[in-house]
Order: C-alpha cells, then sequence, then structure tokens
C-alpha cells in the first residue's frame, strides 16, 4: 500500500488496519472504489469483527498515573488483550506508549504483560511488583527528576528554556528590526522623489493606478463558466496582488504627487469655474479611468464568451440575440456614472490641498507624510468609488457590490497595518521618551505593571481554560486577563524595539530639550515636532548597517535554528521516553552525565510487530495489541472551512501503520494519510538521528498542551505573546497530503514562527502545525467512533474540577457533527450532574451507528470518571482529606510525589475494577471467544442495581470540602 504520489484516503488506511487484525496483509491489487461505498462495506466487516476500543484522556501526569491504574484494573479482569485499539491523548499516551512498547518487547506480548500487571507472575514468593511499574514510580517527577530549587535537572530545564528562548527571540526580533526599519527606508525614498525626481513620481503613479483599474474590471467582469478556467483571476491572492497591493503603492506616490503639486492645484481651484474651459479638465480622470476600466471588461467579455461556446458549456451563459445592445447601453451608464464620480473625486482633492494650504503641505515633514499620506488617498479613492458604484446603482449587480466591499475591507486592515507600523516606528520611541522625561515615576510604574500583566497572561493562556467564548467566573477573568496581556505588553515591547532601533541608526539616543511649556498638550506636540525632526535628518550611512545586520541575522538563524529542535517540544519528548519508555528497556545504558538513553525511544512503525530478535526479521502474525492511536491536533486557525471557526484544528492520527488526518467528507475531505515509516524521515541536512516518526515524536506531539495555535482553545492576541517567548510544545510537521511529505522540519523556520506568531496556521501549506489532541478532542474517542468500535471504553482524567463535563459534550458533538452518529449517555449519576455528593464513577450509554450506517447497529460506551462515591481505600481517603483538590488536582501540576502517585492509581484501578467487574463476570458464564466483545457489551448496558448509599460521614466530609451552596 506504500505510493509516494497520493495519499492513503481513511477508507484505505481502515482496510488496512482490518487486515492486520485479521492476520493476513491486504491484497497489493485491490480494486479502486468510491470511499463511500468503501467505508459502508468495512463498516459491515467491523459489525462482524466486533471491535473495542479503549481511550485515555489527555490530563498529563495525573492522567498518565490514574490510566494507569485503569490498565492494571483491565489486566486483573483479563480484558487487556481483548481491546482491539488503544487510542490516546496527551497524558494518557504517555502510559499508552509505556504498554504499547512493553507490550512490544515482552517475550509473550499482551499475554506477558497482562499477566505480570496483575501481580501473578512466576517465580518464588514474595513476588516484587513489576520493574516497570517501579521505575514510573521513580520518574514520577519527569521533568525534573531530582526536585530542588539547587538540582542540576532544575537549572538544565532552564538554561534549555532560556538557551531556545534567546535564539528563537533574536530570529523574531530581527526580522521585525527589518520590518521597522521599513518606513525609514521609505523615508529616505520620499525625501529623494520629493525633492530631486518631480517628473517620475506622477506618471508611475497613474500608470500602477490604472492597471489596477483593468485588473478591477477584469476581476468583476469574470461569470459563468469562464470562473472554472480563469478563476485563479478572482481568488483572493489574486486580489491582492493585483489590486490591494498596487493601490497602496499608486496612493503611496500620488501622496507625494499631492505635495509636489499643490500650488498647481490651488491655482486651478482659483481659477475655476463652471463656464470657463478648465472646467472640462475634471472630466479626463473619469475618461481615462473607463479606458482602462473598458479593456479589463473587453477581455472578460471575450473570455466569458469563449468559455461559453465550449462544449459541454450550459446553454443559459451564450448570449440571446440583442444583448449586446443592453450590454452596450449598460457600458456606457457605466462610463458615464464613472466620469462624474472621478469628476467629484478630483474636485475634492484640490478642494482638500486648497483648505490644507500651500505653507502648510510644504513645511509637512517627510515622516507625517510616510505615515499619513497613503491612508489619506485610499479614502479619497474609496469615496469616490462609493459614490460611482451609488450612481451606477441599479446597472450594478449584487455580485459587483459584494466584490466592492471586499476589496473596501482588505484595504482598511492593509491600511491600518501600514499606520500601525509607521506609528509605531516614528511616534511610539517620540512618546515614549516624553512620557519618561515628564512623568519619570509613572511612567515606570506603568511599565511594571504592563510586566506583571504581561506574566499572568503567559499562565493563564497555557491553560486550557482560555480561548473559547462564553466562559463566566474565574476562567472568565483568566480569558480577559490572557486578551489584554498581549496588547499591553506590545506596546511596552515594540516602543522598547524602536527606540533602540533609533539609538541604533542615531549612534546614541536622541536627547531633545524638554519644551518649557505650562500645557501638556503644547509641550506634546512642540517635543514631538523636534524629535521627529531627528528622524528627517538621518541618512542612508545611519540606516544600512543595521538593516542589513538584522536582516543577515534572521536569514541565517531562520536557516540554521530548526524550529522543532529550539522549541521546548524536544526537550519535553526526550524527558517523556526517559521516563515512560526508558521503564522497559532493560539493556539501559544512560550516558554518565545526561542520564539520557537513545535506546529508550524506537521507531514507531516497529510497533507493528513483536520486537524481534537482534540480526532476524520480525516474525510474521497479526500486529501486537491493542492497535495504538496517538490524537494530536492540526492546527487550522486560519483555515477556510466556515463550520470549523470555532474548532480550529482537525485531528491527527499517528499510529504503527499510517500517520496523517482526513477532514470529514462534509468538510470537503481535505488531507490524506501517509506510511509511518517514511512519513518524515529526509533531512534537511542530510540524515539526523532525529528523522521519521519516533514511538516519543507521538507521545510529545499529543500532549503538547501548551502552544501558541490551540485548535479551539486558540487566541489569536495570545499567540504573538507565547511565540515570542517560546512556550511552543507543538512541532511543525510535513503535509501528509502534499508532496513534500518525506521532509522531517521545514528548511527554514522563520516563515513557520512568523506563523504561529500571527495566528496563520491551516492545511494548505507544506507544513502543518500538530499540538495537543486535547486542542481538538480531548478524551480519544472521536477515532474509535469513526472505526464503528462496538464497545468503547472511555476514562475521562481531565481535570474538570467544577464538573462541567466539556470534554465529554465536546467529543459527544463532534462524533454527531462529522459522522452523523449520535451518543445517549445520562450522567445523572456522575460527580456534580446532580449536585452534592457523586453516586457513581462511570456510566454506560449508547452509540447509534444506525442513523450513520442503516440497520440496527449500535456500540456501547463506558465512560469512567475520577470520583470519590465511597468504598475507597484508607489511602486515597487519606489522601483525599489531605488534597482536597482530589482526584481533579491541576495539569499544570507535573511533579508528582510518592503518595500522589499512587492515590491516582490506586483510585483508577478501585473505579475500573468496579465498573466492569460485574460485567465481566457474568459474561465469563457461557459463550465462545469469537462473541466475547458483543457479550460483554450486551452486559455492561443491561441496567445494574442502583448503586450504594454513601455513608452519612462520607455524605457529611464532601459536603463541608463543596462548601455552602
Amino acid at each position: 500500500m506504500v505510493d509516494k504520489q497520493t495519499p492513503h484516503s481513511f477508507a484505505e488506511v481502515f482496510a488496512h488496519e482490518q487486515s492486520l487484525f485479521a492476520g493476513f496483509p491486504p491484497p497489493a491489487d485491490a480494486p479502486a472504489k468510491p470511499a463511500a461505498e468503501a467505508l459502508s462495506e468495512l463498516y459491515g466487516k467491523a459489525a462482524e469483527r466486533q471491535l473495542a476500543g479503549l481511550a485515555l484522556s489527555g490530563g498529563g501526569i495525573r492522567s498518565a498515573t490514574f490510566n494507569l491504574g485503569v490498565l492494571q484494573a483491565l489486566a486483573d479482569l483479563s480484558l487487556l488483550s481483548k481491546f482491539h485499539y488503544l487510542s490516546t491523548v496527551s497524558g494518557g499516551g504517555y502510559i499508552g506508549g509505556w504498554l504499547s512498547k512493553w507490550i512490544h518487547t515482552a517475550p509473550g506480548g499482551v499475554a506477558e504483560v497482562e499477566k505480570l500487571l496483575r501481580g501473578a507472575g512466576d517465580g518464588p514468593a514474595p513476588r516484587a511488583e513489576p520493574k516497570e511499574v517501579q521505575f514510573l514510580r521513580k520518574y514520577s517527577n519527569y521533568l525534573t527528576p531530582r526536585s530542588g530549587l539547587f538540582t542540576a535537572d532544575t537549572w538544565t530545564l532552564i538554561c534549555t528554556y532560556v538557551r531556545n528562548t534567546m535564539l528563537n527571540m533574536t530570529m523574531l526580533i530581527a526580522w521585525m528590526a527589518v520590518l521597522f526599519l521599513l518606513p525609514r527606508v521609505l523615508l529616505l525614498w520620499v525625501d529623494e522623489l520629493r525633492n530631486h525626481q518631480r517628473s517620475v513620481v506622477l506618471p508611475l503613479c497613474l500608470g500602477i493606478f490604472l492597471a489596477c483599474v483593468a485588473s478591477m474590471a477584469l476581476n468583476i467582469s469574470l461569470k459563468g463558466p469562464a470562473t472554472k478556467t480563469f478563476g485563479w483571476l478572482q481568488s483572493q491572492k489574486w486580489v491582492l496582488r493585483s489590486v490591494c497591493y498596487p493601490l497602496m503603492i499608486a496612493a503611496f506616490l500620488g501622496s507625494i504627487a499631492f505635495v509636489q503639486y499643490q500650488s498647481q492645484m490651488i491655482d486651478y481651484l482659483d481659477h475655476l469655474t463652471l463656464r470657463s474651459w478648465p472646467a472640462a479638465w475634471l472630466l479626463l480622470p473619469g475618461a481615462v479611468y473607463s479606458l482602462f476600466w473598458g479593456a479589463g471588461w473587453i477581455l472578460a467579455q471575450y473570455l466569458n464568451r469563449r468559455a461559453a461556446l465550449a462544449p459541454g458549456a450550459a446553454a443559459r451563459w451564450r448570449l440571446a440575440p440583442g444583448a449586446w445592445r443592453q450590454t452596450t447601453t449598460e457600458a456606457l451608464g457605466h462610463v458615464l456614472c464613472a466620469i462624474g464620480a472621478l469628476a467629484v473625486g478630483t474636485l475634492l482633492m484640490v478642494w482638500l490641498c486648497r483648505s490644507v494650504g500651500a505653507a502648510t503641505l510644504e513645511r509637512l515633514a517627510n515622516v507625517h507624510l510616510v505615515t499619513l499620506g497613503m491612508p489619506a488617498m485610499l479614502c479619497v479613492f474609496g469615496v469616490t468609488m462609493t459614490l460611482m458604484i451609488g450612481l451606477i446603482g441599479r446597472l450594478y449587480g449584487d455580485a459587483s457590490r459584494e466584490w466592492w466591499a471586499r476589496q473596501g475591507a482588505w484595504t482598511v486592515i492593509l491600511a491600518a497595518a501600514w499606520l500601525m507600523v509607521c506609528a509605531a516606528t516614528f511616534y511610539l520611541p517620540a512618546l515614549l521618551a516624553w512620557a519618561f522625561e515628564r512623568y519619570a515615576t509613572s511612567a515606570s510604574l506603568a511599565a511594571g505593571v504592563t510586566s506583571l500583566i504581561t506574566y499572568l497572561g503567559l499562565r493563564s493562556g497555557s491553560g486550557k481554560g482560555t480561548g473559547q467564548p462564553g466562559r463566566a467566573g474565574r476562567s472568565g477573568r483568566l480569558e480577559l486577563l490572557a486578551q489584554l496581556a498581549p496588547y499591553a505588553f506590545s506596546l511596552l515591547f515594540l516602543g522598547l524595539l524602536t527606540t533602540g532601533l533609533i539609538a541604533l541608526i542615531a549612534n546614541g539616543p536622541p536627547h531633545v530639550a524638554y519644551p518649557p511649556s505650562s500645557g501638556d498638550a503644547a509641550s506634546l506636540a512642540l517635543y514631538f515636532e523636534r524629535y521627529l525632526a531627528l528622524s528627517d535628518a538621518l541618512a542612508w550611512g545611519h540606516l544600512w548597517p543595521t538593516m542589513l545586520t538584522c536582516a543577515v541575522a534572521a536569514l541565517l538563524l531562520g536557516w540554521r535554528v530548526d524550529i522543532n529542535k529550539f522549541s521546548l517540544y524536544m526537550m519535553y519528548r526526550l524527558r517523556l521516553a526517559r521516563a515512560y519508555f526508558g521503564a522497559t528497556n532493560h539493556a539501559r545504558l544512560p550516558h554518565p552525565f545526561t542520564g539520557f538513553d537513545p535506546g529508550d525511544d524506537l521507531p514507531l512503525h516497529e510497533l507493528l510487530h513483536p520486537r524481534a530478535a537482534a540480526g532476524t526479521a520480525p516474525p510474521p502474525g497479526p500486529p501486537p495489541r491493542p492497535y495504538h492511536l496517538f490524537n494530536a491536533a492540526v492546527n487550522l486557525v486560519q483555515g477556510t472551512e466556515l463550520a470549523w471557526q470555532t474548532r480550529k484544528a482537525a485531528n491527527f492520527v499517528f499510529s504503527p501503520a499510517f500517520s496523517g488526518f482526513e477532514l470529514p467528507a462534509a468538510n470537503g475531505g481535505a488531507g490524506g494519510f501517509r506510511s509511518t515509516e517514511l512519513y518524515a524521515t529526509r533531512g534537511t541536512f542530510g540524515d539526523e538521528h532525529d528523522n521519521g516518526v519516533k514511538l516519543g515524536t507521538a507521545v510529545a506531539i499529543s500532549g503538547a498542551a501548551a502552544s501558541p495555535n490551540m485548535g479551539y482553545h486558540s487566541s489569536p492576541p495570545l499567540s504573538f505573546l507565547m511565540t515570542l517567548f517560546n512556550l511552543r510544545l507543538g512541532r511543525w510537521s510535513p503535509n501528509p497530503a502534499n508532496a513534500g511529505w518525506e521532509r522531517a522540519t521545514p528548511a527554514f523556520g522563520l516563515f513557520c514562527i512568523v506563523k504561529e506568531l500571527f495566528g496563520l496556521t491551516n492545511a494548505d501549506s507544506d507544513f502543518v502545525y500538530l499540538s495537543d489532541g486535547g486542542h481538538f478532542e480531548n478524551l480519544g474517542l472521536y477515532e474509535l467512533v469513526r472505526r464503528r468500535c462496538q464497545l468503547v471504553v472511555v476514562v475521562d482524567a481531565s481535570c474538570d474540577e467544577a464538573d462541567n463535563f466539556e470534554d465529554l459534550g465536546n467529543a459527544i458533538r463532534k462524533c454527531l457533527t462529522d459522522f452523523n452518529v449520535p451518543i445517549t449517555l445520562d450522567v445523572a449519576t456522575l460527580p456534580g450532574a446532580a449536585g452534592g455528593v457523586p453516586r457513581a464513577s462511570c456510566v454506560t450509554g449508547r452509540i447509534h451507528y444506525h442513523q450513520a450506517d442503516g440497520g440496527s447497529q449500535h456500540g456501547v460506551l463506558l465512560y469512567l470518571k475520577p470520583a470519590l462515591t465511597g468504598g475507597e481505600n484508607a489511602d486515597i481517603f487519606n489522601y483525599s482529606r489531605l488534597h482536597p483538590a482530589f482526584p481533579h488536582e491541576s495539569t499544570a501540576d507535573q511533579w508528582f510525589d510518592e503518595s500522589q502517585f499512587d492515590s491516582y492509581r490506586s483510585l483508577g484501578r478501585h473505579i475500573a475494577a468496579r465498573a466492569l467487574g460485574p460485567a465481566v463476570a457474568a459474561t465469563a458464564k457461557g459463550g465462545d471467544e469469537r462473541g466475547y466483545i458483543g457479550r460483554l457489551s450486551d452486559a455492561l448496558a443491561t441496567p445494574r442495581p442502583p448503586p450504594r448509599r454513601v455513608s452519612r460521614r462520607r455524605a457529611s466530609a464532601e459536603q463541608s470540602r463543596a462548601g455552602p451552596p
């Protein structure tokens, strides 16, 4: 099934998985079928096979430890080997990866692991706990195994972060320095053009503007079949390049010409009368405009007619007899309206020139001309076009008016961006200098408060409590703080950057004498005038060394600093591999100084077969069960799918055979899957040890919670802040739908980091940004429903101290929206659903596959959630009394001690045993192995007696901890 040309569809991937479960490889020459037909057939086979899936949710080390207990309970009940799929997210992937590698390395496979986990291993008594579990306890502080402020582990973490942040921040600051030096380059050009190139400016401005006019006419007038062949001429990218950007250049040159010809315009207006010959010149702009508009319109009509006469074109697009007469009438109306509107626009510009005054324009500083000239000219153009559209009236179709509205929107956006960059370059340094000189104490206090807000915003933005609309209470306040922090910090950061730049190019900070004035407004205006005069005095010799240095630094660092290796991703991945995969590396040889062993990790595709002896081929047969699906999120913050504007992500799956994503058919079906063995294997600078998808790669990406782009948790303003400070656990991976899917990492990371900075991630680029699977769906349920598992056991160990069931509700909604598969689940007995003390920690529901697939197929969902319902052992009870937040302590706590580790593990084992024990006992009474999953599902779906009442003492304790209602 390896095809390097086209990506595999989900139907092909699912067929491959079913063939693996059956114990034979898929036929290489299987006839291609439509996706819907192939999936329908596969879903029928899945129903016959009675697939079972285990989903372990995200939640960091809390989830990993709780799910360790769940796995031990499944081993106690001999259920671990019964599951076909293991679907994990984030922290669930920590322990899931540990289990998958252990099964892979154990000579007896899952049966041996099951036996060891339930404490029934061979050997003389007393038997110890498996070494693999002991290792996990030893590394429960997986980030810094030796805790303490003055340990080498702690300071290694700090030094790694500081090193990587400095490199990334230097690259970003160098790039931003070039950006904020560009207005000063334009300032020097304006001085040259304004004073020495008078004969060039106006002709160049008119040439660019008239080319824009012809492009507008062509773009608006293409209709019908021509849009299929020449649709690229109407794409947003083409409109920006052929209309909006050139229009900005023309407006910039027009503002210079406006100042150059101000005396002629004033003189023209002074001698203008309606009956005088100069009044006729007002008609010339409209006539020239119409001439170039007509050129674009004629080209569009030619293309329209050519497409309409092509074979297979619908007859309704062909011109009826007499249609040319109507078209000519409409064109003449357009010409007359354009002449009238352009005459008014020209008169308006001349009137503005006289209103401002020749003396004022003559003294106008080049700084103000660069900053305000282009937006002012665009405003005049906007007023003129508005008048023209109004005069044309009914002759203009709705589509044409919508085109003008969108073009106007982009023009406003670009003009606003121009104003912000120029204001930050020229005015912000002057404002800060004035504030610190006039109000030194208040300005310093404001800078300190801004820094504090930035720090708090970074902390609040790193969690899942931000980025979602409609959040109230504490999360709402965190959301507000996270939204305000980037703006407050941006002002301080840009002010310091632009002030530093002017100090560099002027060989020191500008010294401006504070003007003696009683009024702050007057003194500020005079201070600005003196400060900005220094900008006009700068020459090329001051500017080019700094700009060249920054450009070279940005390019060099963007080329050499790997955007993945110098984020937090590699630091995080190495520590996860040491803590969770080192447990099953029985020949472990850690480095004497660092403590890491490259042998802890292994290529993900090796999980397809049991570990082979040295020098031998992998043994034949089905892959070890359960088949592991690591869920990550491919971020679509700038995605074009309107229905996914809230999600901003799609599910990305790493499995031993295939890696990739595929959007549902209703959303275009974009994406694809590639062979995991070949995916991302080609290094940018030759063979590197990090190429390819390792087990640690999948686990680390699946758990990359802190990222500038976080799916439906994305907060665009916060992306700037988190990127700047390198809070980036995600990874840029090749797009499996594109041709460059074998490349391991971007060759030039600057473009990718800019996309992170401004939240421009999408599914169309050569590299996609992958982050925590919880940024799309945090339970791992989505892919199991997609594969029509008859039995799904979901362990929701996410932090849900308010008992809102956010992740459960999100997963159910996505399954219904994307797969048309409803899930019914009554959570009335679970924590927080009915108030007071929870009566249960699990509930069974139905997965209604028949709504999507027809027939009577359905599935059973067993949902487990950490809760204290009574009957827990004394050690769990003791820990819960000492730590009131248990079992929903913050995910930010990734440093577990021994008592914390064993309390979560024991609670997971206790809850899973109570949830599944009775059904397993009922299932074991009869029947063969073939129908075991079906019988177990029926037993779980059978109503049970109501749970026993919680003791009054226990209920009173829980109520006192919950506080007054």
